[in-house]
This record gives C-alpha cells, structure tokens and sequence, in this order.
C-alpha cells in the first residue's frame, strides 16, 4: 500500500506555502523576464524583421531544393513561388513566443545557478530557432507537395503547435535535468561523508 501512495504522492495536489511562495516568485519573474526580454527582441530585431528573416531563409532552403521564387512585403511579407503558390508568412511563423516563453523559464527558474541559467538560456534559444525553421521548412515542403489543403491546415495548425508546444517542454525538462544534476549528486556526496 506505501508503494501505491508514494507513487500517487505527486498527484496529490497540495501546496505548502513554502511551494505557493516558490511558485509565485517564479511566475512573477517569469512575467517580468519574458516582458523584458520581448522589448529587448523588439527593439533590436521588430517582428517584421523577423518576419522578413523567415521568409528569406525559407526561400533559401527552398532554393536549394530546386524551387525558386521571392520574398514580397506589402501588408503581408509572402514567398511567392514561381509554380504560383504563396506562403505567407506572419508574427506567429517567427517562433518568437515560444523562443521568449523558454528563455523566460529558464531564467526565471532561481533556484539554479545564474551561470547555469544564462547557458541554458542561451542553448534553449538556438535549438528552440533550428526547430522552429525546420518547422517552417516541413510545412513549406508540404504546401509545395500537395494540393489537399485539408492536409495543410490540419498539419499547420494542429500537429506544428504540438510540435512546437512539445519542443518547449523538452527543452526545459533536459535543461532543468542538466541543471540539477550535478546538485544532486554533489549534496549525495556531502551526505556520505
């Protein structure tokens, strides 16, 4: 029965108020980080920028693979292809929520050393950029390749969320794993002495 109970044991949703104080100063931070950092991206980097540097670097690997075409902005910023197909390409192409959202948790995550934190931070940003333009890559490949649009929709709004959501907390939970471990162990070995 003590097997049963400790496995549920993380299911049992309490709070202590050492946890809810936790919890709060994570979520205030993480607010404040987040917010810091999207101003920080914006003045550097505008969303149209960002725009523009998806659509080109599409284009790009679409290039490479024998299709060819341009990158227009007007009210939209569109790859138009030569085979008459458009991908337009928005704010939330970017992938700069996701990339804010890791980078926030990461840093906002302070029971960890800040070294730790600015590293994670750092390795979190590009791998969560390389997956968001293979992401962009695969649907453009796709929109190219098939005429159901169905499929299209289906693949874009559903399956790439998921993907992207999923990458997120892959990259927190092997970060966080990373960032605790040597912790662990070093506490492990102050125990046994």
């Amino acid at each position: 029965m003590s097997r049963l109970r400790n496995f549920l044991r993380p299911l049992n949703f309490r709070f202590e108020k050492d946890d809810a104080t936790k919890t709060g100063r994570f979520l205030l931070f993480f607010i404040l980080v987040y917010l810091a950092a999207t101003l920080l991206l914006d003045s550097f980097f505008p969303v149209r920028a960002q725009e523009l540097f998806i659509a080109n670097t599409t284009l790009a690997g679409l290039q490479a693979t024998g299709s060819s075409g341009t990158v227009s902005a007007n009210e939209t910023v569109l790859i138009e292809l030569q085979n008459g197909k458009s991908i337009e390409i928005s704010e939330l192409c970017t992938g700069r929520m996701e990339l804010l959202i890791i980078v926030s948790a990461i840093i906002a995550s302070l029971g960890i050393d800040w070294r730790k934190r600015l590293l994670g931070a750092a390795i979190a940003a590009v791998a969560a950029i390389a997956f968001n333009f293979a992401r962009i890559f695969v649907a453009a490949i796709l929109i190219l390749g098939s005429s159901d649009i169905g499929l299209i929709e289906f693949t874009h709004n559903i399956l790439f969320r998921i993907f992207l959501f999923s990458t997120i907390a892959v990259l927190y939970i092997a970060w966080f794993y990373w960032a605790v471990s040597s912790e662990v162990k070093v506490k492990g070995k102050k125990r046994k002495k």
